[in-house]
């Protein structure tokens, strides 16, 4: 940190905490539908890009169009896990995560259409988070934007930089928080600066300096960094610029935090069971399990896997693991097969697959016993991974 008399907010009462919950919640519906406008604008970019290298594909004798697709199809996935975590204000669960991935998505949303040029300067090493993805990609966000609205009118050459760093802070170095291992994060802009009386005020909810605004943004950015543990401080000078300096404690270490590693590779058979309704995906995830030298299995729905697992569970032949698909349409779902598995099992390695929010369907699952949650889209290697995890096997 440059200054370590960095202008910070005092800390929050009672009275305060439950007004910033309110205010995230005011804050989100101001922005969503921007918001959801650019993420179709991206989505349909992405379609353009994936129906397009998959029609070359058609008649191309090279690889090049199909990994144009595949590319795509990654970028497509993570821009549904975001308008999941979106829709849902949050998954409501913490994960370790990479604090890279948040600022590249948070200048990538929050910039979008912006003439300033924005740049990211997070190298490897950075610890990463345990937080809340999505509130947190608001905060970011909301201080992004605000930094780009503070370029009016703009200088010559408009900038946003966003820089990530490692800090050990001592006692009392900053206001609120204890020592310990930290991440830092700045955004630095070199727009009009903030006038002196006002750097108190920007805290305030529903103050600002905008002929439009709120006066939301930074209270709501606020409020979630502080319930992250962290602490957000601002310097600034009139005509040169300013730097939001955002403190957050660091995660112990990134894990997987949608497997559990098996307690031993009990039966090794090398065959899994398959459960989803839908039938071009159970095919497809069945070609994958060959591909990685599995056997599998297909079933429709709950009912038929339970009749299939307790088929082979008889003659000593249990499968390695069991894939679940949570939600079924007109039949028993992943949920309740799994329940019935485990009363004739206990040891059945239990995989929930999910369409919906990753991060909270991890957490769900793992609560209920399941073994690991697998993300829909997945690839041959997301596959490879969790069954590796889950049934000691490694990858």
């Amino acid at each position: 940190m440059d200054d370590p008399n960095l202008s910070a907010p005092t800390p929050p009462s009672a009275a305060d905490e439950a007004l910033y919950a309110a205010l995230v919640k005011a804050d989100r519906s101001e922005a969503l539908g921007p918001l959801v406008a650019g993420m179709a604008h991206e989505l349909n970019d992405l379609l353009t890009r994936m129906l397009g290298a998959v029609t070359l594909a058609r008649g191309s004798a090279g690889e090049a169009p199909l990994a144009e697709a595949e590319a795509a199809c990654l970028a497509a996935r993570d821009l549904a896990r975001r308008m999941l975590a979106l829709a849902h204000g949050g998954s409501g669960t913490r994960a370790a995560v990479s604090v890279r991935d948040l600022l590249t998505e948070a200048a990538r949303n929050a910039g979008a259409g912006a003439a300033a040029e924005i740049a990211v300067d997070a190298p490897e090493g950075i610890d990463p988070v345990a937080v809340d993805r999505g509130e947190m990609l608001q905060a970011l966000q909301n201080i992004v934007r605000n930094a780009l609205e503070a370029m009016s009118p703009p200088p010559q050459r408009p900038r946003v930089q966003l820089r990530a760093a490692n800090v050990e802070l001592p006692a009392g170095q900053v206001a609120g928080l204890p020592a310990g291992d930290y991440v830092e994060i700045e955004v630095r802009d070199n727009g009009a600066g903030i006038r002196a009386e006002n750097l108190e005020k920007i805290w305030e909810p529903f103050f600002t300096t905008k002929r439009h605004g709120a006066g939301l943004g930074l209270p709501t950015a606020l409020a979630i960094v502080r319930r992250h543990g962290g602490q957000i401080g601002v310097d600034s000078d009139v005509r040169v610029g300013t730097v939001f300096t955002i403190f957050l404690p660091g995660a112990a270490a990134a894990r997987d935090a949608r497997a559990h590693a098996a307690p031993s590779q009990r039966f090794r058979t090398g065959r899994i069971l398959v459960m989803d309704d839908d039938e071009q995906i159970r095919s497809l995830t069945g070609k994958m399990l060959e591909r990685l030298d599995y056997k599998a299995d297909l079933a429709r729905d709950g009912e038929e896997a339970v009749a299939m697992y307790k088929r082979y569970f008889d003659v000593g032949r249990a499968y390695d693991a069991v894939i679940l698909d949570l939600t079924v349409v007109g039949g028993m779902g992943g949920e309740e097969a799994f329940a019935r598995l485990r009363a004739l099992d206990p040891d059945v390695r239990a995989i929930a697959a999910t369409s919906g929010d990753p991060d909270a369907a991890a957490a769900r699952c793992l609560a209920l016993g399941f073994c690991g949650c697998l993300a829909r889209p997945y690839r041959p290697a997301d596959l490879g991974n969790i069954l590796g995890t889950v049934t000691g096997s490694g990858t």
